[in-house]
């Protein structure tokens, strides 16, 4: 039990150093940026779902006990791929924009 203590004040220490990282007055810390990350990711995969995808029905392949529409071959690997990609670039901006304050600039620029 006392070992622990003995630890517990730097165990505090780097977790307060570690948490300036993650919580964040203004900017974007780790713990909003992945989240950022990952809702941009899910909105861009969704929208990426339907392009280039054939039914069974159009192929005229259709399994049995499925769907006629259901995608003859969904490409989701690439589809994931390339939504990593373009929420990559998509965070990138919104990284800059942030980080630079350039919103900031824009919103103050219209006080009357």
């Amino acid at each position: 039990m006392m070992r622990y203590l003995r630890i517990l004040p730097v165990v505090l220490a780097v977790g307060a150093w570690l948490s300036q990282f993650a919580i964040r007055d203004g900017g974007v810390g780790i713990a909003n940026g992945l989240v950022v990350f990952i809702i941009i990711w899910w909105l861009v995969l969704f929208m990426m779902l339907p392009i280039g995808v054939r039914s069974q029905e159009e192929c005229g392949d259709i399994v049995d006990g499925s769907e006629p529409g259901a995608p003859s071959l969904p490409m989701m690997k690439r589809k994931a791929w390339w939504a990593t990609v373009a929420a990559s670039v998509i965070w990138l901006i919104y990284f800059v924009v942030t980080e630079t304050g350039m919103l900031n600039a824009w919103f103050a620029s219209f006080r009357y």
